[in-house]
């Protein structure tokens, strides 16, 4: 799955983002995890699944660019500030084109916040032209930020007794039902998620 050197340059992104926020250093593993398992789960082949680590740790290396005072508001953002936090996913691009063994990830990173209806961002990309191993990315990545409890801001979600699994479940059905997620693989993320969440074989 992984190649020589790899690890080195995993731990390398981590250390970045780690110095950056504790929190989005944090993330980058646990999306690493989930990746792994899932696309195990999907029985992905090991470039692929190669892919989803390297997703896990570049997707958000742009996010450097946002000020803390947008990154980490406690509060609903402004339009201006949503336009600020769009930006990321090209920055992350760009970083990602600096260095030789980040280069073939610059576009899975550039298309990770699109969405199959045309409404993501930065290239209102639609359907087929999202590449289905970000598809897959795109369904722990969401799940994870639920399940953390980090949802979007400015949502205002009232609190719930239900497990934040189920929650990332009803979350990604709203968006599968409006045409942003892909049917059939949202029904394969949703069984992984139970097996996950519960322990299964």
């Amino acid at each position: 799955m992984l190649r020589p050197g790899d690890a080195e340059i995993l731990n390398f992104l981590e250390q970045i983002q780690l110095a950056r926020n504790i929190t989005a250093g944090l993330r980058c593993y646990r999306l690493r995890t989930m990746s792994l398992h899932f696309g195990r789960w999907l029985k992905l082949s090991p470039e692929q699944i190669r892919q989803l680590v390297f997703l896990s740790y570049c997707h958000g290396l742009g996010k450097i660019s946002i000020p803390d005072s947008i990154l980490l508001k406690p509060t609903a953002l402004t339009e201006q500030e949503w336009t600020k936090i769009r930006e990321y996913p090209e920055v992350s691009e760009l970083i990602c084109k600096q260095l030789p063994v980040l280069k073939e990830f610059a576009p899975l990173v550039r298309s990770h916040q699109e969405r199959l209806n045309g409404t993501g961002y930065p290239d209102q990309l639609k359907g087929e032209e999202i590449p289905y191993i970000v598809q897959v990315f795109q369904l722990v990545n969401i799940a994870d930020a639920i399940i953390s409890k980090r949802l979007h801001r400015g949502r205002n979600d009232s609190p719930s007794d239900r497990p934040y699994w189920m929650q990332a479940i009803e979350e990604l059905t709203k968006e599968m039902q409006a045409g942003a997620r892909d049917s059939a693989l949202c029904e394969k993320f949703f069984q992984f998620l139970e097996l996950y969440y519960r322990g299964g074989q």
